[in-house]
C-alpha cells in the first residue's frame, strides 16, 4: 500500500520514529509520501526521505502557517528545496476555514502562489481544504493546471465529480470509518483510477483506534473500509491505489 499522506517527522513521533516507520512495513505499507506544512517541516520531510529509500517527500506552506511567510522569499526557498530528487510534490497548500489560523485573502494568495509554483516545477500539488470548498475548487479550476490531489476528500458528490472530471486525484483516510456516508455515496461514481488513500498521520485515526495517536501501519483499516465499498479484493485494491500513486508523484 501507499500512504500518500504521511507526518512521521512531526514531534508526536520523536519518541518512537523508526519503530513506527518499521511497523508499516510490517502492516504492507511499502510507500510513503511525507509532507511538510511549512519550511522547517519541509526541511525534516527531505531528511526523513532521504533515510528511508522507500519514502519520498511534499515541500509546502499549510493555509494555516500562510500568514507567517507572506511577506518572506518562501517561494525561493521552496524552489530551491524542490531540486531535491527526493521531492515530489507542492504540500499541503490551500484553505482551511475551520480554524481560520490565518486571515483569508492571505490564505488564498499563498495558495494560489503555491500552484503557479508547481506547474512551473512540473510537480503535483496536495491540497489541504477545509469547510473552504466554495473557494478552492473555483481557484484550483482557474488556474488550469490540474495534477494533484485533494487530500482527506471532504466533497459532496457534485464536487468530487468536477474535480475528478478535471483529473484531480481525491485522497480517502481514516474519516471514510466514522460515517463517512456523504464520501462512500460518491466513491463508487468515481474513476477509480483516481483515487488515494493516505493516513494524515498523527492525526484521523481510523476506527477501531480513534482517540489514539494514527501511524501509516493503520492504513489497513481505510483499505478495508474502501474494499467494501468498490466490492474489490484487499489485493487488487492496495494494487490500484498504488500504482495511482506511483503515477501522480512519479514514484
Amino acid at each position: 500500500m501507499f500512504d500518500t499522506h504521511t507526518h512521521l517527522a512531526h514531534r508526536a513521533f520523536r519518541k518512537d520514529r523508526e519503530a513506527t516507520y518499521e511497523r508499516a512495513l510490517n502492516a504492507g505499507v511499502n510507500l510513503m509520501l511525507e509532507i511538510g506544512w511549512d519550511i522547517p517541516s519541509s526541511e525534516a520531510a527531505i531528511r526523513f526521505a532521504e533515510e528511508h529509500g522507500n519514502v519520498w517527500a511534499a515541500i509546502g506552506v499549510h493555509p494555516h502557517d500562510s500568514k507567517d511567510v507572506h511577506n518572506t522569499p518562501y517561494l525561493q526557498e521552496l524552489e530551491e528545496l524542490s531540486r531535491h530528487p527526493k521531492v515530489k510534490a507542492i504540500g499541503e497548500i490551500g484553505l482551511d476555514y475551520y480554524r481560520d489560523l490565518s486571515p483569508r485573502d492571505i490564505q488564498k494568495r499563498v495558495f494560489i502562489e503555491q500552484i503557479e509554483l508547481a506547474e512551473d516545477l512540473k510537480l503535483p500539488f496536495v491540497v489541504h481544504c477545509r469547510d473552504a470548498m466554495d473557494d478552492c475548487l473555483p481557484i484550483v479550476a482557474e488556474r488550469g493546471y490540474y495534477k494533484g490531489v485533494f487530500h482527506s476528500a471532504a466533497a459532496n458528490k457534485d464536487e468530487a465529480k468536477q474535480l475528478t472530471q478535471m483529473g484531480i486525484y481525491l485522497g480517502i483516510n481514516g474519516t471514510i470509518t466514522y460515517n463517512g456516508k456523504r464520501v462512500k455515496s460518491w466513491i463508487p461514481e468515481i474513476p477509480k483510477e483516481l483515487l488515494l488513500i493516505e493516513t494524515d498521520c498523527p492525526y484521523l485515526t481510523p476506527i477501531p483506534h480513534r482517540g489514539e495517536r494514527n501511524e501509516p501501519a493503520m492504513l489497513q483499516y481505510t483499505a478495508a473500509a474502501l474494499t467494501n465499498v468498490l466490492k474489490m479484493t484487499t489485493d487488487e485494491f492496495s494494487l490500484l491505489t498504488e500504482q495511482n500513486g506511483r503515477k501522480l508523484f512519479g514514484v
